[in-house]
């Protein structure tokens, strides 16, 4: 069993990456936002309130997210990117970052899910800048 590599990023990066996300939780109207590896180790989170668990929510988000990757590859598709689970009260977007990061959104019936995408991709891309910046 490969153990995964933990991520470090300086301080400026993570400061970067809390605006980012924290403007992407204001734009889609989320309820909050995880910015997280793809092994489980949270980045970033904006939006939690006392209620929720952030952790555990964190690594079965991940652990869904990663199941859905090897479904995608026992039905020919190299992988699933995004996704979406709609409930009647709340919803919840996954998407991909890059190849090491994953984007997790709550959001409620005031929100569109085509908004949240929309928001989804700008943050992606200036996340991506951040990470490739020295």
């Amino acid at each position: 069993m490969q153990v995964p590599e933990v991520i470090v990023i300086s301080k400026n990066k993570y400061e970067q990456l809390g605006f980012l996300l924290e403007d992407f939780c204001n734009q889609a109207n989320t309820i909050w936002a995880l910015f997280t590896t793809l092994a489980g180790q949270l980045v970033v989170q904006r939006g939690f309130v006392n209620s929720f668990d952030v952790l555990t929510i964190n690594a079965i988000a991940c652990s869904i997210f990663n199941s859905t990757a090897e479904l995608a590859h026992i039905v020919g598709d190299k992988k699933f990117s995004s996704f979406l689970q709609e409930g009647i009260n709340a919803s919840m977007y996954y998407t991909c970052v890059d190849e090491d990061y994953l984007l997790v959104t709550l959001f409620d019936d005031r929100t569109l899910p085509g908004l949240v995408k929309v928001a989804s991709v700008d943050f992606c891309a200036e996340a991506v800048r951040v990470l490739e910046t020295e």
